[in-house]
């Protein structure tokens, strides 16, 4: 099995009220046409194998099992799905090493669909100082959030209200596992 692709749902958070539990994600999905499915962690992020299925369409099978999702788990968020590939790039070379000090709580790749470029210029930083845009490939804006709990800034609702698309945010570590995990399938 190779896992090609990988799903990131917005504001999920498995097994809680309006999200569904991890054999229902995955169900789902292998309905809508993956030939295979691993959901990683409990945030909705879930490596998909499309080969020779579906068309090999990943965002056709996430399109697919929503309907499922909310009819069985009350789940109307949507799926942003990226090839693998797609993902390592985004964070090849350290791209936060420049940003990078004792004060970052979290790394971050926020994934937005649709909408309009970021529209400033990079690297930026928030009047705050808690947040730097560090890059922006296409469909997702690399960020150093600073502080700490209860007193950092929110990558994913700026990166929402600047561009007009979907987002949903991971952390770098996050990430990192799950491209560790598609390369031990």
């Amino acid at each position: 099995m190779t896992f090609t692709h990988a799903a990131f749902y917005r504001a999920m958070n498995l097994g809680h009220r309006g999200s569904p539990v991890r054999d229902v994600l995955e169900g789902a999905l292998l309905e809508a046409g993956a030939r295979a499915v691993r959901s990683f962690q409990t945030n909705g992020t879930v490596l998909l194998d499309v080969e020779g299925a579906a068309g090999g369409d990943a965002g056709a099978v996430v399109r697919g099992a929503a309907p499922l999702l909310a009819e069985r788990a009350g789940y109307g968020h949507a799926g942003l799905v990226r090839p693998l590939d797609d993902v390592a790039a985004a964070i090849d070379g350290d791209p936060f090493a420049l940003t990078r000090d004792d004060r970052t709580y979290r790394e971050t790749l926020t994934f937005v669909d649709g909408g309009e470029p970021l529209p400033l210029d990079l690297p930026w930083t928030d009047e705050r100082d808690l947040l730097d845009f560090v890059a922006a490939r296409p469909g997702v804006v690399l960020g150093v959030v600073r502080g700490g709990p209860g007193t950092w800034a929110d990558p994913n609702s700026l990166v929402e209200r600047l561009t007009g698309g979907v987002a949903t945010t991971r952390t770098l570590g996050t990430v990192q596992r799950l491209l560790a995990a598609a390369a031990r399938a």
